[in-house]
């Protein structure tokens, strides 16, 4: 299972919406035969990868080890509980139950009806067994999320030195982290639906905010956090909008100011999709309701990628689901630097925010923690 898990990552920056899910056979005596991995959107799952080369001589006997239940609708690609069903393997063990309680279970009875074993699951002792629901439900916990509670799945990324400082007071923070970082970070960027950044980063960075990875080969989609509509006044001057095309830059802006946005933008001959948020008291757009916003428009999930004001936003609005933060072995000081935390205030130790089931990395000289913060 942990081989499926870790085939279901390759999937990463391909499949969206759909789960990433891996697949691993097992011949009549336990050695590997094969592995695949769901590999784009509308392509073949996981299931119908890992068999598609194997004889009816190799899988007679033989045990499909699968993250996530197989499928039993059709849908852009057949089913592959149906598929499995009619080639002579013996077992079918899947790490998660379909979250769909229309369908959940139903993949797991086709292939017993024909007598097949089919199993969710089950670690060989407590704690492994807990260990591997935890990676299990990570795997795909974008799409489980977005199931669940029909709402965008946040992923915040930051980049700070060893004192928690994220740019000077000036503004300036290139660069904290190192190039092996870096290339991490686009591959995030792909691995999300949306990079989301506020107004601030795009004034004083001016970035192009696109994917730069050398083995990735994507056009991503932007996320602009600009209420009052500031900087659609020089969009055209932007590297945003050379990188991209304007359907793929969303400029999200006060629905209150919307009359006198849209003569702002009006000027723009190819400006960005403009997406109007309602705001709380004292002007400030109110996240929630951007991030509903987002969900209409398709976006599953989000990298947030902004500056201290947008990340703390955030995390005080309780709407980041995944942490990404990259540390240097650098001290810029509090006392002309800003902190990520800037705007946040805990009064009681009880009331600390805690980071689930953390994973460490190291990327050259740099180290990065990522869990999830519920």
């Amino acid at each position: 299972m942990a081989l499926a898990i870790s085939e279901a990552y390759k999937g990463a920056t391909r499949v969206s919406p759909n789960p990433l899910v891996g697949c691993v056979v097992l011949d009549s005596t336990g050695c590997f035969l094969a592995a695949g991995h769901h590999e784009f959107y509308g392509g073949p799952h996981a299931e119908v990868n890992a068999v598609k080369n194997l004889s009816s001589a190799e899988l007679k006997g033989a045990h499909v080890i699968v993250t996530l239940e197989p499928c039993a609708h059709e849908g852009k690609t057949p089913s592959c509980a149906k598929m499995l069903a009619t080639l002579p393997i013996k077992k079918v063990t899947f790490g998660l139950i379909d979250p769909n309680p229309l369908v959940a279970g139903q993949g797991a009875e086709i292939l017993r009806q024909v007598g097949i074993e089919a199993d969710v699951y089950q670690g060989s002792d407590l704690k492994l067994d807990q260990e591997m629901r935890i990676k299990l439900e990570e795997v795909c916990e974008a799409f489980l999320w977005n199931f669940r509670h029909k709402k965008v799945f946040v992923a915040l990324k930051m980049a700070s030195s060893l004192d928690g400082q994220v740019a000077l007071k000036s503004g300036e923070s290139q660069w904290i982290t190192g190039s092996e970082s870096r290339e991490y970070v686009h591959y995030l960027r792909a691995s999300y639906d949306g990079l989301l950044v506020g107004k601030g980063t795009i004034d004083f960075d001016n970035p192009s905010l696109n994917i730069r990875h050398p083995h990735i080969e994507k056009k991503n989609k932007v996320i602009v956090i600009d209420g009052e509509g500031e900087l659609l006044q020089k969009y055209s001057d932007l590297k945003v909008a050379a990188a991209h095309t304007s359907e793929n830059v969303f400029w999200c802006v006060a629905e209150e100011l919307k009359e006198d946005i849209l003569k702002k933008a009006k000027h723009l001959t190819d400006g960005p999709q403009l997406v109007f948020v309602k705001t709380k008291m004292g002007g400030d757009l109110d996240l929630e309701d951007l991030l509903a916003q987002l969900y209409k428009q398709g976006f599953r999930s989000i990298l947030v990628e902004g500056g201290a004001l947008t990340a703390s936003s955030f995390v005080q609005s309780k709407l980041v689901n995944r942490l990404y933060m990259f540390q240097a072995p650098i001290i810029m000081g509090a006392g002309g630097s800003r902190s990520w935390t800037e705007t946040m205030r805990i009064d009681e130790m009880k009331d600390k925010i805690f980071v689930q089931h953390p994973t460490y990395k190291t990327f050259g000289n740099d180290f990065m923690i990522t869990g999830r913060i519920e």
